[in-house]
């Protein structure tokens, strides 16, 4: 059930093996944003911290999302198969990212 005014949406992908993951997760955002969704995306966290670190913040988040969006790279990243693992135990609704033809929000 939605409680926000607008659906926020989390993105997954794939990030330690790809050295331009902080543009295609700022493109998905934008698309997303434009669609209506209010957005989290893992790259918000500061490179500072840990991978376990990051890991903890990311699974909160996809916890407080209304839906995860799958990145086409999703199921080639380890931490992106255990947020898609948190947003089915906590019965999320899963889309996979295609740019702009994404699920339009369930308002």
């Amino acid at each position: 059930m939605i409680e926000h005014e607008h659906e926020v949406a989390y993105i997954c992908g794939a990030i330690s093996d790809d050295p331009n993951y902080p543009f295609k997760f700022a493109d998905a955002q934008m698309v997303l944003e434009m669609l209506g969704y209010q957005v989290l995306i893992p790259t918000m966290i500061p490179a500072v911290l840990t991978y376990s670190e990051h890991m903890a913040i990311d699974l909160v988040m996809v916890e407080c999302a209304d839906v995860l969006v799958k990145l086409p790279d999703a199921d080639k990243s380890k931490g992106a198969g255990r947020e898609q693992h948190r947003a089915a135990m906590h019965d999320k609704r899963i889309i996979l990212y295609k740019g702009i033809d994404t699920e339009p929000p369930r308002w």
